[in-house]
């Protein structure tokens, strides 16, 4: 990521390890066994049911190496056998935990055939939708650039001086920028207000394309700009989002699916829930230790 990105703009990874601890293990559901722990067989079945049930990022993660999630399958039944010699399933907490989370997937499970229930998003649902939050699919106005990097200003000077004698920019950059994007020549790609440094951003707001700026100080170094392209603020084509908006139609009709499935079920159960329901419990006051009674002091006569 070419340094000049402010750091809003930094990817983030978010890989859930963890949620493997979630899935159902299920493992000997027939096919080659591609591993066995202690006995207990891990298929080819049992890994391809494993992947379909993992998130995009996490199988995106794992790419072509099955043998990664084979090993962590692997782990997993030990794990698993080992918590089951020790009794952990018979653990109180453990048992209440798993009521729990049995609770919690079954309610999960039942929303979502709830919310299954509707079909795909019409056209006319989309045009519809498309005018209605035309503002939403505005492309904002965008820039192109490339630049040279340096670290000094009579670094900075030697560029300005050999592209006046004809050097290439994208020469320059792959011999003197010290940006990662000297691996292409200099060119950052498009870019929109907000996601550079200021100094860059006004720069290249006051150049044409084609034209190279003089010498711009940031708090990175000293850069040598060109223009490559600019496009002004635009209206995206329905054509161009209209499996967006098809997806954000559904998820609207999955959720009033939803909501009004569960006012249905409120109407039809008979809740009671107490006035003082929201009110926090008082401390419980343990009942006082009797007190124990003096006893009479005794005068010698």
């Amino acid at each position: 990521m070419p340094m000049i990105f402010s750091r809003s703009g930094a990817r983030l990874w978010l890989l859930g390890l963890s949620c493997l601890a979630l899935l159902t293990a299920g493992c000997g559901r027939g096919g080659k066994a591609l591993a066995v722990v202690n006995g207990e067989s891990i298929t080819e079945q049992d890994v391809t049911a494993r992947l379909q049930k993992l998130s995009p990022a996490y199988r995106q993660a794992i790419g072509s190496d099955r043998r990664r999630l084979v090993e962590e399958m692997v782990l997993e039944t030990l794990l698993y056998q080992e918590a089951r010699k020790r009794g952990v399933d018979r653990d109180p907490q453990a048992q209440e935990l798993l009521s729990e989370a049995k609770k919690q997937i079954m309610i999960g499970r039942l929303l979502e055939q709830q919310s299954r229930q509707n079909g795909a998003a019409s056209d006319q649902e989309i045009a519809a939708y498309y005018e209605a939050n035309k503002a939403q699919f505005m492309q904002p106005e965008r820039w192109r650039a490339s630049h040279i990097l340096v670290t000094t200003e009579d670094a900075a000077k030697t560029v300005i001086e050999r592209l006046g004698k004809g050097e290439t920019f994208e020469a320059l950059a792959a011999e003197l920028s010290q940006d990662p994007s000297k691996a292409r020549g200099g060119d950052i790609g498009f870019f929109s207000r907000g996601q550079l440094i200021p100094e860059f951003e006004a720069t290249c707001a006051q150049l044409k394309v084609g034209q190279t700026s003089g010498m711009v100080k940031s708090p990175l170094g000293y850069h040598v700009i060109r223009l490559t392209d600019h496009q002004p603020a635009q209206q995206r084509a329905l054509a161009d989002v209209k499996e967006q908006i098809a997806r954000e139609i559904q998820s609207q009709h999955q959720r009033a699916r939803v909501d009004q499935f569960v006012s249905q079920l409120r109407k039809q159960a008979h809740v009671f829930i107490r006035d003082d329901a929201a009110a926090p419990s008082a401390p419980s006051t343990a009942p006082a230790a009797p007190s124990t009674p003096s006893t009479p002091s005794t005068t010698s006569q």
